[in-house]
C-alpha cells in the first residue's frame, strides 16, 4: 500500500498538496448601487468567473521569418449570478446601479442621460478564494466595474429551482493578491512504523 510520502513524480517531489475548491469563495463589492446595498447581492451569489487575461499577438516581419511578442492586454468581462430573492434585495442592486450607468426609467433625472464621467457610476469588486475558513488564500480586485449586460431569466411552470440573473461585469483592471500563510506540506504526516 502506497503512503502519502511514495504519491507523487518522479524528478519533481512526493506528496500532494491541497487544492484551492471552488466552492470556497467571497464577493464583496464596494460602491456598487446605492450605499451599503453591496452585500443584499453578495449573500445571494452562486457562482463566479475568476478573471481572464489575453495579449494581442504582434507579428514582428523579418528578411525570412515571423517573430511574435506580447501587445496590449485586456482583461475579458466576468460573468456573476445571483438567485433572484422574494424580498427583491438582489434586484434592487442591480436597478439601483443600472440606474448609475444610464437613467433608464428617469426616477431621478432626464431619461436617458449619462453621467458626466464614468467614475461616477463605475464600482469595485474583491473576489476572495478561501480555505474553508475566513483564511483568504487568494483575492482578485477588480476596478472599475460596471455591469455590461444583465439578464433577468425567465418563468418556467415546470421548473422548481431558484430564479437567477445572469450578470456581467466589464472591467478596467485587475489586481491578484496570493495569501502569504504557508503551513504544512505536500508529504503532509508521516506513520512511521
Amino acid at each position: 500500500m502506497a503512503t502519502l510520502s511514495e504519491v507523487g513524480i518522479a524528478g519533481i517531489g512526493n506528496g500532494i498538496l491541497m487544492p484551492k475548491l471552488k466552492n470556497r469563495w467571497r464577493v464583496r463589492f464596494i460602491g456598487i448601487g446605492s450605499s451599503n446595498s453591496g452585500n443584499d447581492l453578495s449573500l445571494q451569489a452562486t457562482n463566479i468567473s475568476r478573471p481572464n487575461l489575453s495579449f494581442e499577438e504582434v507579428q514582428l516581419h523579418r528578411y525570412n521569418s515571423v517573430a511574435y511578442v506580447a501587445g496590449k492586454h485586456s482583461w475579458e468581462p466576468c460573468s456573476f449570478t445571483v438567485e433572484d430573492d422574494v424580498t427583491n434585495k438582489a434586484s434592487k442592486v442591480v436597478g439601483e446601479q443600472l440606474e448609475k450607468q444610464q437613467r433608464l426609467i428617469g426616477a431621478t433625472g432626464p431619461w436617458l442621460n449619462t453621467e458626466a464621467t464614468a467614475s461616477t457610476y463605475k464600482f469595485g469588486a474583491v473576489l476572495d478564494m478561501l480555505d474553508g475558513n475566513e483564511t483568504v488564500t487568494e483575492s482578485w480586485k477588480l476596478e472599475g466595474c460596471y455591469l455590461s449586460s444583465v439578464d433577468w431569466g425567465e418563468g418556467d411552470y415546470s421548473a422548481s429551482e431558484a430564479s437567477t440573473i445572469g450578470l456581467t461585469i466589464r472591467f478596467d483592471h485587475a489586481r491578484q493578491v496570493l495569501g502569504t500563510q504557508v503551513s504544512g506540506t505536500a508529504i503532509g504526516g508521516l506513520i512511521n512504523n
